[in-house]
C-alpha cells in the first residue's frame, strides 16, 4: 500500500507538480454531519521553482484508489523548511453565505439550485420526492440550508440523507434504509471485528442531546394566543434521566391534529439515548463517512451490542506504511 498519485496543481488543474515523493504525514478526514472533507500532509522539501499556493488543487490517490480532490486552504511554512498544508474537498464552498427564497420542494431539488449556485459537479445517488414547505433562508450558509431540510425530511419521514464529496463529484444519497430490502450505494458486506481489522475500540453512551418531553408552541397572530402542544414519554426514561424539556416554535399554518403529529415525531427522534462506537482498525477504502457495514466484537456482545450494521459518521485514515483508520459509528 502507497501513495501511488498525488499532485499540486494551479486552481484550474494547470501547472501540476508530483509531490508523492515529499509528501508525509497525510491524513484524510470525512464527516457525515456538513463538514467538508479535509486532506492533511506535509511536504518534506520543496522543489526549485515550486511552493504552493492558497487555492490550488490536490489530487491524491492511494494504492491506485481516487480519494481526494479538493483546494488548499491553508499552509504552515517551517523554520525547518517543511510546509503543512490543510485541503478541502468542494464542500467547503457549502459555508459560503447567500440569501435564497425557496418555493415548496424537496431538498434534493434544494441540493440541485445550491449546487447550480456554486457551479460544482454533482450526482444524485438516491432519488427523494417528500415535499418541504416554501421558506426564506437570509443570509445562512448553504450547508445550514441543506442541513435545515435534510433535518426536517429525517423528522418526518424517518429517511436519512447526507452530501459528500467524491473526487470531486458532489453526492447526494441516503444513509438509512425504508427497509431491509432497500438497496443503499454505501453498503458493504465488510466486517469490523476481533478477527478483522479492529485493534482497539470505545463505546460512549449519552442523553446530552436526549429530550422525553416535548412542548411545541404555535403563535396565533390573529388572536395574539398561543396553541401549546404538550408531549411526555410514557416510557421509562423520565423516572430514569430525569425531565428533559424541550421547546420548539410550530409553523403557525399548523392545525391542532398536525400539531400533535409533529410533537410525537419530535418525542421519537429525542427520546432516546445517544450511543457512538469508536473504532481504530486496519486501513480498508471502502470505509468513509456515511458508509455502512458490520461490526462483530465479542465484548460488546458481552453487553447487549451482537454482529450488526452501523453507520460511519466519521473516518479518518492516516496513510502510513502502517494504515490506520479510526472510525466514529452510530449504533442504534
Amino acid at each position: 500500500m502507497t501513495v501511488t498519485y498525488f499532485k499540486i496543481a494551479k486552481h484550474n488543474g494547470s501547472n501540476p507538480w508530483d509531490v508523492s515523493k515529499i509528501a508525509t504525514d497525510i491524513q484524510w478526514t470525512t464527516d457525515i454531519d456538513f463538514s467538508a472533507g479535509e486532506l492533511k500532509f506535509t511536504l518534506l522539501e520543496v522543489n526549485e521553482g515550486f511552493f504552493p499556493a492558497n487555492g490550488d488543487a490536490v489530487s491524491f490517490q492511494w494504492d491506485g484508489n481516487k480519494v481526494f480532490y479538493g483546494f488548499i486552504f491553508s499552509i504552515d511554512y517551517k523554520s525547518d523548511e517543511t510546509v503543512s498544508i490543510t485541503a478541502y474537498d468542494r464542500l467547503r464552498y457549502l459555508k459560503n453565505e447567500d440569501y435564497i427564497v425557496w418555493p415548496v420542494g424537496s431538498s434534493l431539488q434544494r441540493f440541485k439550485t445550491i449546487m447550480g449556485r456554486i457551479g460544482a459537479p454533482y450526482k444524485v445517488v438516491t432519488n427523494n420526492t417528500f415535499k418541504l414547505p416554501a421558506e426564506v433562508s437570509d443570509g445562512k450558509t448553504y450547508f445550514d440550508m441543506l442541513k435545515s431540510s435534510i433535518d426536517s425530511t429525517l423528522t418526518k419521514t424517518g429517511n436519512r440523507y447526507f452530501i459528500r464529496d467524491n473526487y470531486g463529484t458532489i453526492e447526494y444519497l441516503r444513509a438509512t434504509a425504508v427497509d431491509k430490502n432497500t438497496y443503499l450505494p454505501t453498503k458493504s458486506n465488510l466486517i469490523i471485528g476481533d478477527k478483522s481489522l479492529l485493534t482497539e475500540f470505545t463505546l460512549s453512551k449519552s442523553i446530552d442531546d436526549a429530550f422525553n418531553a416535548i412542548k411545541l408552541v404555535r403563535e396565533d397572530d390573529s388572536n395574539k394566543k398561543r396553541k401549546v402542544t404538550y408531549k411526555t414519554a410514557t416510557g421509562s426514561s423520565a423516572s430514569q434521566w430525569g425531565k428533559l424539556q424541550k421547546v420548539e416554535k410550530a409553523d403557525d399554518k399548523l392545525n391542532n391534529s398536525q400539531m400533535e403529529t409533529k410533537a410525537n415525531q419530535l418525542l421519537h427522534q429525542y427520546n432516546k439515548e445517544t450511543k457512538t462506537l469508536s473504532l481504530s482498525a486496519i486501513g480498508d477504502m471502502s470505509v468513509r463517512a456515511g458508509s455502512r457495514f458490520y461490526i462483530s466484537i465479542q465484548d460488546l456482545r458481552d453487553i447487549g451490542i451482537g454482529t450488526r450494521e452501523v453507520l460511519a459518521t466519521k473516518v479518518t485514515h492516516d496513510f502510513q506504511s502502517n494504515w490506520t483508520m479510526s472510525i466514529d459509528v452510530e449504533v442504534l
